[in-house]
């Protein structure tokens, strides 16, 4: 009878450098294809406190902030915009995202004026939310 040697079995080498290759190529595109959003905020803008803790309910998706300052300076991104830019910019973000929601950060110093005026152009284009940002104190 004759018998059988088996030759020792080290395994097949596998290549790892192109399994390496095709990691780093897709670290690299989520890392670049990653939005990362920055809550706005608008340090200039001291907002009237309420002790009744109200929350406002926010989505992250569509919310637009818009800041009023204590004289009436209306911000948006950063920049700062007059009534009429501000109301074409809001009809384009409309045009661009339906459900548009927007939150209106006023001075607690402001006139009551320059807020109604950006409640005004938001139903004025078809806003369907608009709200208004208070600091809640416990």
């Amino acid at each position: 009878m004759r018998s059988r040697t088996e030759e020792p079995n080290d395994g097949e080498i596998i290549n790892l450098s192109s399994m390496i290759d095709v990691l780093f190529i897709l670290i690299i595109f989520f890392m670049i294809t990653t939005t990362f959003r920055e809550e706005e905020v608008d340090h200039l803008v001291k907002l009237p406190s309420d002790k009744r803790n109200q929350s406002l309910t926010q989505s992250k998706g569509n919310l637009i902030n818009v800041n009023i300052r204590e004289h009436g300076e209306y911000i948006v991104l950063g920049t700062q915009m007059t009534e009429e830019e501000l109301s074409k910019w809001m009809k384009e973000e409309l045009g661009r995202k339906p459900d548009l929601k927007v939150m209106i950060r006023c001075d607690k110093e402001s006139k009551h004026l320059h807020l109604a005026n950006v409640m005004s152009i938001c139903r004025h284009i078809g806003v369907l939310e608009a709200n208004i940002a208070v600091r809640t104190e416990n």
